[in-house]
């Protein structure tokens, strides 16, 4: 019995002298665990998770970054949206100043015909200016529409103050 316990005590020996080591105790049972080899697998994970850790900082202040953007266009989609519907507040007065002057003074056909056009176009310039508002458009959408209105405005001024003139 003894010689057969040593048989097997040399076998499983050599068994465990020719098999690699590991530095991963849950695989290298107590004969293939090697210490060094576990030390350079800790080093490989703190690597690893100092990395994945600069990794979530990085988008943790790509996060930072990207929410201060969105605050910023916010703003300022709401300061154009705040002009747009001064312009428009402006626009609908130069509309009833319009309709005053065509009411109250006697122009002659080619005035009249001359305000009535404006009246008519400022009226499907006010339909599409409603529904350009209700669009929810981006921040660039709402700087145009902006322009577009300020523009507008400035030429109807011009117009009126042609019409006073003469």
């Amino acid at each position: 019995m003894r010689r057969r316990s040593r048989g097997w005590l040399a076998g499983l020996v050599l068994l465990a002298g020719g098999c690699a080591t590991t530095g991963d105790p849950q695989q290298g049972g107590l004969f293939r665990w090697s210490e060094d080899k576990a030390r350079g697998r800790q080093q490989d994970l703190t690597r690893r998770s100092s990395a994945a850790e600069e990794r979530v900082d990085d988008e943790d202040r790509r996060g930072a970054n990207l929410r201060g953007q969105y605050a910023a266009l916010d703003t300022e989609a709401q300061r154009l949206k705040d002009e747009l519907d001064r312009l428009d507040a402006e626009n609908r007065t130069l509309d009833a100043q319009l309709r005053s002057l065509l009411q109250e003074r006697r122009f002659g056909a080619d005035k009249k015909r001359r305000l009535q056009a404006l009246l008519t176009e400022n009226d499907r310039w006010l339909a599409v200016a409603a529904r350009s508002a209700t669009s929810g458009q981006d921040t660039a959408g709402r700087r145009a529409d902006v322009e577009k209105a300020s523009t507008h405005n400035a030429r109807l001024h011009r117009e009126l103050f042609a019409l006073l003139q003469d």
